[in-house]
């Protein structure tokens, strides 16, 4: 294991008075310090343009780490490898303080912080209480889907994508639409492929069936995916847009209409720049986009492609894809409680 230098360690101390350390640029800066503020929490915002950021984030006093980026930054990356305090990855989009749907934010984004860091001194807050929905039961009572990842891929896709599964857990609460550029021959081998020494369902699609928790559903390639407004599985004939098929862009999008904000995509390797407009939507919108690190890649054209947008927030090889996903599924489920 690499030594770090003395410097490094005061970041891993927990420290009960230390504030929240918000990372983020204007103008999402404002509205999430104004929302941890709300909720009682001291915060504290770090500039991550200023000179030798890296060198005074290790030094910053911190209870938690709240990192607001829009792409990938050595900041994060330092972060997720050395800190031992709490790092929460992006907390969506913050709603105007006067629409209906700030208070749903605030309850999830005081459930996060609650978990990370324990109760704020005002306690618990006194928030709108928002109506539960019940969750469909599948299969041996395997509740529908309450949190929604695209897996995308081309190229060098199959091997990656597997990888990833093999080492995220079944049992996360997470259902997983998986759109690969594949000739039609190959589609019904893709379940056995990525399936194989893992506890995932792999699905192909079925009209009318809702998405379970720990299902990866692989997305047709000549018929189009579509959500009904409950969530279900709808196929039509329409042919995909564009020149791939399936075409990712599609498939991002129509997650991200059918199950905002509980979905994000992960861009694994592949050619072509398929999904960056779509991506670029996903994360404006406050949800978020990772990508497979070049090196891992057996072809990192269309990982880079979103790179290079501007839109990546966490790169890195499958396995920590996955590692990245089980914290960020950690905190979602605190959220809902």
């Amino acid at each position: 294991m690499r030594r770090l230098p003395n410097w490094c360690l005061s970041v891993s101390d927990p420290d009960s008075s230390a504030p929240v350390v918000l990372i983020a640029r204007e103008p999402k800066r404002s509205a999430v310090e104004a929302a941890v503020s709300e909720l009682g929490y001291s915060v504290c915002c770090f500039d991550p343009d200023q000179a030798d950021a890296l060198t005074r984030l290790t030094q910053q006093r911190a209870a938690a780490w709240l990192v607001e980026l829009a792409e990938e930054s050595p900041l994060t990356d330092w972060l997720l490898e050395h800190s031992e305090l709490p790092v929460l990855l992006g907390v969506g989009l913050i709603p105007a303080p006067d629409s209906e749907d700030y208070p749903r934010c605030l309850r999830r984004l005081y459930a996060k912080l609650a978990g990370l860091v324990g109760e704020s001194p005002r306690g618990k807050p006194e928030l709108h209480r928002l109506p539960c929905q019940q969750a469909e039961a599948g299969p041996s009572g395997v509740p529908s889907a309450s949190c929604v990842w695209v897996l995308a891929a081309s190229l060098g896709g199959p091997a990656a994508v597997k990888t990833f599964l093999d080492h995220l857990p079944a049992s996360l609460p997470l259902s997983l639409v998986y759109a690969q550029h594949i000739d039609p021959g190959f589609e019904q081998q893709l379940p056995q492929i990525i399936g194989r020494h893992n506890d995932w369902q792999i699905h192909t699609c079925v009209p009318e069936r809702p998405l379970y928790h720990g299902e990866v559903l692989v997305v047709p390639v000549d018929q189009r995916l579509r959500f009904s407004p409950e969530g279900r599985v709808r196929l039509s004939q329409e042919a995909w847009p564009g020149p791939y098929q399936p075409a990712i862009a599609a498939v991002i999008d129509e997650v991200r209409q059918s199950f905002a904000p509980t979905c994000g995509a992960i861009v694994f390797s592949g050619m072509g720049e398929d999904g960056v407009e779509a991506c670029t939507r996903l994360r404006d919108q406050g949800m978020p986009v990772w990508t497979q690190s070049a090196e891992s890649a057996a072809c990192a054209t269309m990982p880079e492609a979103i790179r290079q947008a501007g839109v990546s927030s966490l790169q890195g090889d499958p396995e920590q894809l996955a590692s990245a996903m089980r914290r960020w599924m950690e905190q979602e489920s605190v959220a809902a409680l």
